[in-house]
């Protein structure tokens, strides 16, 4: 919401704190849904995120220096057992126990 907002001079800043300052401008704002829709009608799965999850990041972090998205994402795999993952992010090659394939068009 924000970057559409900026993008149509609704706001300056791209700050929550300006949006919030002009609720009237919210109203104007159909992007983010549009594109948030347009996810929600694809083939996803979304995997629910709970505090054994995010505990069970925290030990992925750590064992395999992660960055917060990452462990969250190897995480989830561990817990769904998902054993494939395509992401062109090397990060991933110190992962044990995950299969990772590298897009080349990337």
């Amino acid at each position: 919401m924000l970057l559409e907002a900026r993008a149509k001079g609704l706001i300056k800043t791209g700050q929550v704190k300006e949006l919030r300052e002009h609720p009237q401008a919210t109203r104007q704002l159909n992007d983010f849904w549009r594109d948030t829709d347009g996810l929600l009608r694809q083939n996803l799965l979304f995997l629910p995120l709970d505090e054994h999850l995010i505990r069970s990041a925290q030990r992925e972090r750590r064992r395999f220096s992660l960055l917060t998205n990452d462990s969250m994402i190897v995480a989830s795999m561990r817990r769904h057992e998902i054993p494939f993952l395509a992401s062109s992010d090397r990060d991933f090659e110190r992962v044990s126990g995950i299969t990772l394939y590298r897009p080349t068009d990337l």
